[in-house]
């Protein structure tokens, strides 16, 4: 399994440079996201008013993820990776703490091009060079 970032699954829907590095990497894996992943492109395509082809574009594409949903563990991980991050005085916008949490949960690879993501123990990052 590899848990996908919002960034990667753009990337991969918008055919963008980097997306056959993350490709590669999820090759013969189940790739997942997390709901916060689903929430955010959708954010995106209402807010940049795409139109019905667009967003069935998209519809249809989110269809080859697993979506994490939040359940009582994936919220205590969350939580608790926040309340750490928090004492270590690098705290997580609450979005990414809940992508990385469900990489940790799964205790599987997070692919994204975001930095926030590094220096957290017990996750492994994949990122393109």
């Amino acid at each position: 399994m590899i848990v996908l970032d919002t960034n990667v699954v753009s990337y991969i829907f918008n055919g963008d440079d980097r997306a056959p590095f993350y490709l590669e990497q999820a090759h013969g894996r189940r790739a997942v996201i997390s709901f916060q992943t689903l929430e955010e492109l959708w954010h995106g395509a209402y807010f940049r008013g795409w139109g019905d082809k667009r967003k069935q574009e998209l519809a249809n594409h989110l269809r080859g993820y697993t979506v994490i949903w939040p359940g009582d563990g994936l919220v205590s991980v969350c939580a608790q990776l926040r309340a750490e991050r928090r004492a270590a005085g690098r705290a997580l916008q609450v979005s990414d703490a809940w992508v990385a949490a469900t990489a940790i949960m799964l205790d599987c690879p997070l692919a994204s091009h975001d930095r926030d993501f590094s220096g957290i123990p017990g996750l492994q990052i994949v990122q393109a060079p």
